[in-house]
């Protein structure tokens, strides 16, 4: 359908005459290679065009393969080789406007020993992909990508056990309706061992990683693309015991070196965190726990809870010095079978960023599930009251969950509610609130179904105007029999994001006040419509339809987004033969780009057949 897609055909038809003409028979036994293949070709014609692209018209050919089998015995080595042609892989119900081609190789070595590796390797080539939008349908990409892992352990009796790994990986990608390209990659090395000895559970670690990622300029909302690297070394030692009651005792020490660089500036640092953990259990209904945490770098300590979600750190000031221990003990007592109460005292002590906090915190809560109203009901309360020192004020925090299901004769009804405000964080100081509730109600008339469902949510900092997020969804369908199924749904978000690597996301706590220019406002609406239909036992027909217009905007630079996506499908059983045909379409355009809405459209119709080659 595309360049690449020309380029391979000779190939392809190559590939889908042999394996059409191919016998099939059973499992093949050579010498001491045990194999299994199995797949599927088609063949047909497919074309593509929009404004997006050059326009195509070919008779296609293309399919899967697995291959899988072992050496001299499965304990030994193992090994399982898939390779697509010309299949998508961004959805399997509907033909994809781009044809993905790539494989997929793992092996297994040593399997059966006391030292047992692993390799793996894949890798795709145009393949379809999404950019993400909190609460909405994603943007459409399409790129190549690779991934490589090599795993090795070593598990002797007697002797302390290890395990080391290596894995590496990179995607690079263009986003339709823009003349923006971006990319990520990464590599990481991990080494573990453990060791028992006199009742004494000793581990240790130690690991390597960097990433890297550019990201389009029309989600960083920037005048140019940015550009985002971190890296991590760090290692670290636990050792653990039994105590009496029924108890464990148990200690770790880890120390991080990392850095990130974006937009210009660089964060570097070390943070070296102790913690230890007491447990006892000295009946079966109560058990009291107390455990004490310390960092020497609060401000690493941040940046080390943010790192993994992708978020982009702010400057700080790196020669500030910051530290913080947190002390915490906790007790639970089941009362009843379905009800059990719990009791916890915090104490935290904080420097940061020049500034000494302190706090303490005494609360109580109880978890109780019990049937209520010829149904369920489970729900948890949690209070806690939080006092600054050298201060008068004090702050309750509440935390509570509630569900319910019940069936009202064909009626199934369900739903839940969270509240929580005063969530404690990194920092004393921060206060966050956040509530969802969700419904959901289903009905069935014979061989006719109705289900229906609505949910919201909101999160924010209570003392920071301007950082709330919200979110509303509502969803309903319906079916009749294999006859038909219709399926609808309606979404609106509304919030503040910012870009990472995967797409855009919404800051978790606990995070400083991040810079203006790395702050996105977004907000959108979606709705979206699916039919399905198995008017025959065979015969399997399909269609969706999506529509999403968004926002964004960042330092003074905004852009209107669209994005719409139709996709319809069949296919017919005979035998092994399948006939199938679908016809996809994208429209996908951002004001913010130089470049007009991109409208890419495809469609296919060919036969395919199962085989199993042997």
């Amino acid at each position: 359908m595309f360049t690449l897609h020309r380029m391979k055909k000779s190939t392809g038809l190559g590939l889908f005459l042999l394996l059409l003409t191919y016998p099939a028979h059973g499992q093949v036994q050579a010498g001491d290679i045990s194999m299994n293949m199995n797949g599927t070709v088609s063949g047909g014609y497919s074309a593509a065009y929009g404004n997006a692209i050059g326009s195509s018209h070919t008779f296609g050919f293309g399919g899967t393969s697995t291959l899988s089998g072992s050496y001299y015995d499965p304990g030994f080595l193992t090994f399982n080789f898939s390779p697509y042609y010309n299949q998508s892989r961004a959805n399997s119900n509907f033909q994809s406007i781009t044809d993905s081609s790539g494989f997929n190789l793992s092996t297994g070595i040593f399997g059966g020993s006391h030292f047992p590796g692993s390799i793996n390797y894949s890798r795709s080539y145009n393949s379809e992909g999404n950019f993400a939008l909190p609460g909405l349908p994603n943007y459409t990409t399409h790129g190549n990508s690779d991934a490589f892992g090599i795993n090795w352990s070593e598990n002797v009796p007697g002797l302390p056990s290890l395990s080391a790994g290596f894995q590496k990986g990179s995607n690079e990608y263009s986003v339709f309706g823009t003349n923006d390209n971006g990319s990520a990659g990464y590599h990481s090395f991990n080494l573990h061992s453990g060791y028992a000895i006199d009742g004494f559970s000793l581990s240790a670690f130690y690991q390597n990683g960097t990433s890297h990622s550019l990201l389009p300029q029309v989600f960083a909302n920037s005048q140019q693309p940015l550009t985002v690297n971190s890296n991590s070394d760090g290692y670290g030692f636990g050792v653990s015991h039994s105590l009496p009651l029924h108890g464990t005792i148990s200690s770790t020490f880890t120390r991080t070196t990392f850095g990130t660089q974006n937009q210009g500036f660089d964060f570097n640092g070390t943070v070296d965190l102790i913690s230890a953990t007491a447990g006892i259990q000295p009946t079966q209904k109560l058990h009291f726990s107390v455990s004490t945490n310390y960092s020497d770098n609060l401000t690493g300590s941040i940046y080390q809870a943010l790192a993994p979600s992708g978020i982009l750190i702010p400057p700080v000031s790196q020669n500030s010095k910051s530290n913080s221990i947190d002390t915490m003990a906790t007790t639970s007592y089941a009362i009843f079978p379905n009800l059990q109460v719990q009791g916890e005292v915090e104490r935290r002590d904080q420097t940061f960023l020049g500034e000494t906090f302190g706090a303490t915190s005494v609360g109580g809560g109880a978890i109780y599930s019990h049937g209520l109203f010829g149904g369920n009901f489970n729900g948890s309360f949690f209070a806690t009251d939080n006092r600054l020192d050298n201060s008068n004020l004090h702050t309750l925090g509440l935390t509570t969950t509630l569900n319910y299901n019940r069936q009202i004769q064909l009626w199934a009804v369900s739903g839940s509610f969270s509240y929580a405000q005063n969530v404690q964080t990194l920092l004393v100081s921060y206060t966050t609130s956040f509530f969802n509730y969700s419904g959901q109600i289903r009905r069935r008339f014979k061989k006719l179904s109705w289900s229906g469902g609505a949910g919201a949510s909101r999160t924010g900092f209570t003392a920071l105007p301007g950082t709330e997020s919200h979110s509303e969804s509502f969803n309903i369908s319906i079916g009749f029999g294999r006859w038909i199924t219709a399926s609808g749904g309606y979404a609106t978000s509304n919030g503040i994001a910012v870009p990472t690597g995967s797409g855009l996301v919404t800051p978790p706590p606990p995070t400083p006040v991040p810079l203006p220019s790395l702050l996105i406002l977004y907000g959108g609406h979606s709705y979206s419509f699916g039919l399905g239909s198995n008017p025959l036992r065979r015969l399997t027909i399909g269609a969706s339809y999506s529509r999403a217009t968004s926002n964004t905007a960042s330092g003074g630079i905004g852009s209107w987004n669209a994005n719409k996506q139709l996709n319809t499908f069949f296919q017919y059983q005979f035998r092994k033969m399948y006939v199938n045909g679908g016809y996809a379409t994208l429209s996908q355009g951002f004001s913010a780009s130089s470049t007009p809405p991109a409208t890419v459209s495809s469609y296919f119709l060919g036969v395919s057949r199962w085989f199993s080659f042997f």
